[in-house]
């Protein structure tokens, strides 16, 4: 008796259907997790192009700020200290505020030590000078309000200021302003943007 083949090959296109299928699966789980990765590193995006701009909306009220402002004078409470001239020969410390751990608290990556800074527009406890009470609210929020209540991003803003010494004359010529944007992002601790500009001492001008 001769075989039936058609009988013999029955169920081989379920099988093919069931393989194919498996591999579209896997393909469309890997389409999904890429997906998640660009919706968040979107997010991320987003999240620094905001905090760049409320650094330079920071930048640019503080240039309309007289040279004598109280919150252009650097505190004692700031850690490490720096109420001194600063050169182009002692400026580790300026360093240790640029760049700083994700965690909550203020720490520095250069040896892992805790740093405060002079000031802050209302972090409770990072530095201690608060600036909500001294009439600067700048022109941007610094809560993304297109968010619900619950999920806004907060961003906080903290600032040095370095008397600096350009001409080794033992006098301040003007003040480095160094400013931080700090917020949390979701499962990934928290991140940073960074700005500086320089302001000039107007009475050293001859006009």
């Amino acid at each position: 008796m001769i075989p039936d083949r058609h009988r013999m090959d029955r169920g081989f296109s379920l099988i093919e259907s069931m393989v194919a299928s498996v591999v579209m699966l896997i393909g469309l789980l890997g389409l999904a997790g890429l997906q998640v990765v660009a919706m968040r590193a979107n997010n991320l995006g987003k999240r620094m192009a905001q905090a760049s701009l409320l650094a330079q909306d920071l930048v640019q009220n503080m240039q309309l700020w007289q040279y004598t402002d109280s919150r252009l004078v650097p505190q004692g409470s700031a850690s490490p200290a720096h109420t001194g001239l600063y050169s182009d020969t002692n400026h580790s410390d300026i360093a240790k505020f640029w760049d700083l751990l994700n965690t909550a608290t203020l720490t520095t990556t250069m040896d892992g030590s805790p740093v405060t800074f002079d000031f802050t527009d209302g972090a409770a406890g990072a530095a201690q000078v608060n600036q909500l009470a001294a009439s600067y609210a700048g022109v941007l929020s610094p809560v993304d309000t297109t968010l619900p209540a619950g999920e806004q991003t907060i961003f906080q803003r903290y600032w040095n200021v370095f008397p600096v010494d350009l001409n080794g004359s033992g006098q301040a010529q003007g003040k480095l302003i160094q400013i931080l944007v700090r917020w949390k992002e979701p499962n990934f601790g928290y991140r940073q943007v960074s700005a500086s500009f320089y302001k000039y001492d107007p009475t050293g001008f001859n006009l």
